[in-house]
């Protein structure tokens, strides 16, 4: 029975920490392979870059923790940008564009819920559709082309600024991860979107407002596309069609990856945080080693094999367990 015991507690705590571990493995590596990988602006730009992904994350956090899916996370992105950068174009301040693309993202997320909700639509199909609606949206406000006249400076001075080597866009990440994790942990709010995501039936039988918890979840994921928007048409100076709708999948495998780490089976921020450095350190350590171009798509497709995998087995683990 005690080495039981003892078996138990190291799987849990390799299932706990398994993805730190990674991570130190990961730096390691990469720095024995380059001295430019393991330097202060080395991080400090990796983080800046993925401040966009892990916002979209963030989004990501609602729409799995209540068990559906949204297709439509980087086209609402993208809408937003586009938005704000045609309203600048117009003349709009950035005291102005910046709240529309937040609203916009919202608003986009709340279309989601109520046709998932009220409709009774798979949230695969209705996404999707809304994804292809806003993607023609796009087109016809950036005209097919690139939009970069009267960017806010606001917009780009904070989404490029550092204070101590530490973006402004980093801080602002971080702080939205406190809140996100107060939420989830703390709060009314955040038991109703795991009990709905175990089971929405069974939430309904003890009182819960299903529907209205699926309708927020949604909300608050479009709300982070436009959070995302804001950064990255500072970051750019430019938006287009084109931009941001490659992000939906990195920014899923980090949300399966949250799963791996620190609450195993369970969608938390922590393992959200973790999840991210590792791709980042991943994609970035490979580049500096002169990998080809490929080398990095493969890394992302086996992160999110591989996070998914992970994110199946703890969660199965953990309904056996309960």
């Amino acid at each position: 029975m005690g080495k039981t015991g003892i078996q138990n507690g190291n799987h849990g705590f390799i299932e706990k920490y398994g993805i730190a571990g990674i991570l130190l493995v990961i730096i390691l590596v990469f720095h024995l392979l380059s001295d430019s990988f393991l330097t202060v602006q080395n991080f400090s730009n990796i983080l800046m870059n993925e401040v966009v992904t892990g916002c979209l994350a963030l989004g990501g956090i609602f729409i799995l923790t209540v068990d559906e899916f949204d297709l439509s996370l980087g086209y609402i992105l993208c809408f937003c940008m586009v938005l704000g950068a045609f309203l600048a174009k117009l003349g709009c301040t950035g005291v102005a564009v910046i709240p529309v693309m937040v609203l916009a993202g919202a608003g986009c997320g709340a279309i989601n819920g109520l046709i998932v909700t009220k409709f009774k639509v798979s949230s695969f199909i209705a996404t999707m559709s809304v994804g292809l609606t806003l993607s023609g949206i796009t087109q016809a406000l950036s005209g097919g082309g690139i939009l970069n006249t009267n960017i806010p400076k606001i917009l780009t001075s904070f989404s490029r600024g550092k204070v101590f080597w530490v973006g402004y866009s980093v801080i602002l990440f971080f702080i939205l991860c406190v809140i996100i994790r107060f939420m989830l942990n703390e709060t009314e709010f955040g038991r109703h979107l795991y009990a709905v995501g175990i089971s929405g039936r069974t939430a309904a039988y003890a009182g819960i407002k299903v529907g209205h918890v699926r309708l927020a979840a949604f909300t608050c994921a479009g709300l982070f596309c436009g959070i995302a928007a804001a950064v990255l048409l500072g970051q750019l100076g430019a938006a287009s069609s084109a931009y941001g709708t490659s992000l939906l999948l990195p920014a899923y495998s980090v949300v399966f990856l949250s799963k791996a780490s620190f609450t195993p089976g369970r969608i938390n921020v922590p393992g959200l945080l973790a999840g991210l450095l590792l791709c980042a350190l991943g994609e970035n350590g490979i580049e500096i080693a002169g990998a080809p171009v490929w080398g990095s798509y493969v890394f992302q497709g086996g992160i999110l094999i591989v996070s998914i995998w992970i994110s199946i087995v703890l969660t199965n683990k953990s309904l056996r367990t309960k």
